[in-house]
């Protein structure tokens, strides 16, 4: 049975690199996904709200966490803990659709960012390859081909 547990906003639920058993399903508020939290180089992911799931990649493949979240606001969450996932699914048809939703939706979105990301620089290097450090683009240039699935 999920255990339920609250949170007040600015609240850390965990930490980047921490590991536990363990994902949440938001029943009231939203949290940030934050990677490098607190640091020069941190950077909002996402926000995620009511109904919404997090931790199930770490916990599915049994990982330190990839993020911090955080409590945007009061939020209330389920924790589920890894021996009792199965249970969860079983008990609550179609969560786990939900889930693979989720995931895929995510899958998405990254694909798309990764394609903007060699995209704009693919355009970079065509405006002006004399201006810039060859073996640098190069590589960058290997890197956008691959992306694209050439080797």
């Amino acid at each position: 049975m999920p255990r339920i547990v609250e949170y007040k906003t600015g609240d850390i639920i965990y930490k980047e690199g921490s590991f536990e058993m363990a994902m949440y399903r938001i029943t009231k508020g939203t949290v940030s996904v934050i990677a490098n939290y607190g640091e020069e180089t941190e950077m909002l992911f996402v926000d995620q709200t009511v109904g919404q799931y997090f931790g199930h990649l770490e916990l599915i493949e049994a990982i330190p966490r990839s993020a911090t979240i955080v409590a945007k606001s009061d939020t209330i969450l389920e924790r589920i803990e890894g021996d009792e996932f199965g249970t969860y699914l079983s008990e609550h048809p179609g969560e786990d659709m939900a889930i693979l939703y989720q995931m895929s939706s995510r899958l998405r979105d990254i694909g798309d960012d990764l394609h903007e990301v060699y995209k704009t620089i693919d355009e970079y290097i065509s405006q002006d390859k004399q201006k810039h450090d060859e073996s640098f683009f190069n590589r960058l240039a290997r890197i956008i081909k691959l992306g694209k699935g050439s080797k």
